[in-house]
């Protein structure tokens, strides 16, 4: 019994010593990128799209539709399916992120509108 205590005690002290991961590093496009290989590129390509495909071609996504993304993503959009609940929230913030970066937007327009995400975002 002492043994399993001392044990505990040590784990927990060495998770304590650890740095605590930032609530930004989800929210790379490092992070988003690994996220959108996952759940994406088998229908939107590695490279946000798929010569020929049926899938919408993500390089041409405006960095000014947010909200048109998060519904699309959450909700589904014809033969998408629905991620909401499959996907965390912040793996979906984490691919607006990669899209944005793949396709040059402006900072702003990959970390703004994040209000638009509503009850469909919650976390």
């Amino acid at each position: 019994m002492r043994r399993g205590v001392f044990l505990g005690v040590a784990l927990a002290a060495t998770l304590l010593a650890m740095p605590a991961a930032r609530a930004d590093d989800a929210l790379t496009p490092e992070a988003g990128r690994k996220a959108y290989t996952g759940f994406c590129a088998r229908c939107h390509g590695l490279n946000l799209v798929v010569s020929g495909g049926g899938a919408f071609d993500l390089r041409r996504f405006p960095a000014d539709d947010k909200a048109r993304f998060l519904h699309s993503v959450n909700k589904g959009l014809r033969a998408m399916p629905a991620w909401e609940g499959i996907a965390k929230p912040v793996q979906i913030e984490a691919i607006w992120r990669y899209i944005g970066s793949v396709n040059g937007w402006p900072p702003e327009a990959m970390a703004g509108a994040e209000n638009t995400a509503g009850s469909s975002q919650a976390q």
